[in-house]
């Protein structure tokens, strides 16, 4: 199951995290999730671009993610925290550093 975090409390718990995993345009911290399902945050600063280019990167994310739903690892939650030049990525590029990402999530929770 995929879920969303949108609670502002949820994202101050990433403040906590202990491990984390690094792409070229995004840092993910990375936290347990109790409720056995797959949870991910978005947190895009407006230095990456403006509001236009950061809510088109907010829907291609979230396009990826549900279309992608049956790679992602139970039981862990993330949160996407855009770098400098994630605004500028096209479809295949994001999807691309995406799916990295998840296989390093994968990784990371085998270890």
């Amino acid at each position: 199951m995929l879920r969303r975090i949108v609670n502002h409390a949820e994202f101050q718990s990433f403040l906590k995290a202990t491990r984390s995993c690094r792409v070229p345009h995004f840092f993910v911290p990375v936290l347990p999730e109790q409720e056995g399902c797959f949870a991910y945050g978005i947190t895009i600063s407006g230095k990456t671009g403006a509001a236009v280019q950061r809510n088109l990167l907010k829907r291609r994310i979230k396009a990826w993610f549900t279309t992608n739903s049956n790679l992602l690892t139970e039981g862990i939650k993330i949160n996407l925290i855009a770098r400098k030049g994630a605004c500028e990525l096209d479809w295949t590029k994001l999807s691309n550093e995406l799916t990295g990402l998840v296989s390093q999530l994968s990784r990371l929770e085998q270890q």
